[in-house]
């Protein structure tokens, strides 16, 4: 009999940010807390210190929760319409429950993601970090080099601008 369809690296990834276990690997666990993500993992070493998924988990649960809650609430109004204070009574925990258990899972598919779309997995093992280079999230891995200094600011009160070869 087939067991069914493997799953490609990405989705096995995504499947285990899920599931809040590493990405990398699918074995170790992702969080040593509530979201409190750990330095590296127990079962293949693998370095989470470089990823930052910042607030990204939390506004894509408050956009979903509150979107699900919300439409309910509105699809009860206006089918049985009940008291103001009944409705509420009902939505806060009701999103404050689904805030609260999307929460971590979110966060495991926003490391996934930033593993799988950054250049060498956005962690690493120890020592395969290049010093030139900047911060996997959003850097790009360009190198750092110095911008070049910008003269002072017009003000629109200080007249028109010198002509040029008038500087």
């Amino acid at each position: 009999m087939n067991p069914g369809p493997s799953l490609t690296p990405a989705k096995a990834g995504v499947r285990a940010g899920l599931l809040c276990r590493c990405p990398h690997c699918g074995k170790g666990p992702l969080f040593t807390g509530f979201l409190k993500v750990v330095d590296r993992c127990a079962a293949c070493g693998f370095d989470f210190t470089r990823l930052n998924t910042g607030d990204g988990a939390a506004i894509f649960i408050m956009q979903i929760a509150g979107g699900i809650v919300v439409f309910g609430a509105l699809f009860v109004q206006v089918a049985y319409n009940p008291p103001i204070w009944a409705m509420l009574l009902a939505a806060l925990p009701l999103v404050a429950g689904l805030s609260l258990g999307l929460m971590r899972p979110g966060k495991g598919v926003m490391i996934a993601l930033q593993m799988r779309s950054s250049p060498a997995g956005g962690g690493g093992r120890v020592g395969e970090a290049d010093p030139t280079t900047g911060p996997r999230s959003g850097g790009g891995g360009q190198p750092l080099v110095p911008t070049p200094a910008v003269g002072p600011l017009r003000h629109p009160s200080d007249g028109p601008p010198p002509l040029k070869g008038e500087e």
